[in-house]
């Protein structure tokens, strides 16, 4: 996302040189090692993209409603990974045990993916009670989940330094733009397969299963891509402990600034986004097919306007680029609220594409807000706690939205000729405010935020 270093290319308010241009040759090939560990690094990311919808998204969803779990418990689930992500704290302790963490590594991804997909498949045919379901759950994913924690941590640590700076901005884009084809592909086929199956007794709830089985593989093959870049040295200053994950990145003001941002967008983005798509399969009457056409519309959308954003970024910075993204985003999601069953093509469609678009934006600028006020020297400390932050921002939108949610389910109001339950609703528009909010923190305080030219960073 970046050119060479921050204070070369980029002044305060602009450019002080003409960035230099990075090519796909460049940044993806087999003759270089850096290059051709970006390759895997970028099937990695594709493949865990799709597998969020089976593991997180739409499908989870679809498969918890079948088995009897209802709005509340699906919330209850969605709390699990980010209470396990508070458990980052030790990752740094537990790597520094392990000069190389290739195998490690690769066996905490692993037991994530057979544990979480396999062992919550299982409950159900175990525990007949949907609140013995319910709770199975939570255990299993919580287990799994404490394995997803320490494996991110280390990998985050381990392969940012085969995107350095220059060519961050170029990775970023194509990795976000390969990511978002193959989940929208996959979306959209398994949405159709789903609706099919959904007139047939017990046929889509046996395809949602089947799915979850058939991921297990498919992670498998995104463990051995993670493994592929060679491993080097972890530069510490000392063996770090416990408490370094939150005494060494407290002192970077930067950094902290910048974890403001992160924290506050988890908090707005998960506000209703585990009650969205509840809503909009239950009470809006969505179906899986329109919906994942929604998802799928992002892959072009973003492929035709990466560049723009990502030339933005080369011209003006990380944080401009993305405050002036989330401006377009946060009115769209305002009205993204007033959904209802006469008219959420229209809304969806008009929306979406806003967001769209500017995702392409803030997505790739936000992807460096782990790095981009990281030294080089802690990495796995600063990670853990970038990990922390993300996860609390995330569990606290959570239980906001769970407890607005049930202070204003009951509460409705007229506009344009329906009538709107508060509710889900609500936490849509709310959604919408605090983005324009974040959005006027980070050009306020742009200049205080913009990395230091002389530390060398991650």
């Amino acid at each position: 996302m970046c050119i060479v270093n921050f204070g070369v290319c980029f002044g305060m308010d602009g450019i002080s040189e003409k960035p230099e241009k990075v090519t796909f040759r460049e940044t993806f090939n087999f003759k270089d090692s850096s290059a051709r560990a970006r390759i895997f690094m970028l099937l990695s990311v594709s493949i865990q993209t799709a597998l969020v919808y089976v593991t997180t998204g739409i499908f989870f969803t679809g498969f918890l409603s079948e088995n009897g779990i209802d709005i509340y418990g699906n919330n209850i689930l969605m709390f699990v990974p980010y209470v396990a992500g508070l458990f980052s704290l030790v990752a740094p302790e537990i790597l520094s045990r392990f000069k190389k963490r290739k195998l490690i590594l690769a066996f905490c991804m692993f037991f994530y993916y057979a544990f979480l997909l396999g062992g919550v498949n299982l409950i159900p045919l175990v525990i007949e009670d949907s609140v013995g379901k319910l709770w199975g759950m939570v255990v299993v994913s919580f287990i799994a989940n404490l394995f997803y924690v320490i494996g991110t941590a280390g990998y985050n640590a381990w392969h940012v330094r085969f995107i350095p700076e220059r060519i961050r901005s170029y990775y970023l884009s194509c990795s976000q733009i390969s990511a978002a084809l193959i989940a929208g592909i996959f979306a959209l086929v398994s949405g159709q397969i789903s609706d099919y199956l959904a007139s047939i007794e017990g046929g889509q709830l046996q395809f949602l299963i089947n799915l979850r089985y058939v991921s297990i593989g498919i992670g498998a093959i995104q463990c051995i891509c993670l493994m592929i870049p060679k491993e080097v040295e972890y530069p510490v200053i000392r063996t770090p402990h416990i408490a370094d994950v939150i005494s060494i990145p407290v002192k970077n003001r930067k950094f902290m600034m910048t974890m403001l941002i992160v924290f506050f967008w988890n908090f707005s983005a998960q506000l209703s986004a585990t009650s969205l798509a509840f809503y909009l399969l239950n009470t809006v009457g969505m179906s899986y097919t329109f919906y994942n056409i929604i998802i799928f519309l992002y892959s072009p959308i973003f492929f035709l306007s990466a560049p723009l954003w990502r030339r933005l970024i080369e011209k003006t910075s990380w944080f401009k680029t993305f405050a002036w993204a989330v401006l377009l985003v946060g009115p769209a999601q305002i009205v993204y609220g007033f959904i209802q069953p006469g008219n959420y093509i229209v809304i969806s469609l008009v929306v979406r594409c806003i967001q769209h678009f500017a995702g392409a934006g803030h997505n790739v600028a936000f992807a460096n807000f782990m790095y981009i006020n990281m030294p080089v020297t802690n990495r796995t400390c600063y990670t853990s706690f970038y990990n922390i932050v993300f996860q609390s921002g995330a569990l606290t939108g959570l239980l906001c939205g769970m407890g607005l949610m049930a202070l204003t389910e009951n509460i409705s109001f007229s506009l344009f000729g329906y009538t709107y339950q508060a509710g889900v609703p609500f936490l849509i528009m709310l959604t919408g405010v605090f983005q324009i909010l974040i959005a006027i923190y980070v050009l306020a305080f742009r200049k205080r935020l913009e990395p230091d030219p002389e530390i060398e960073r991650a």
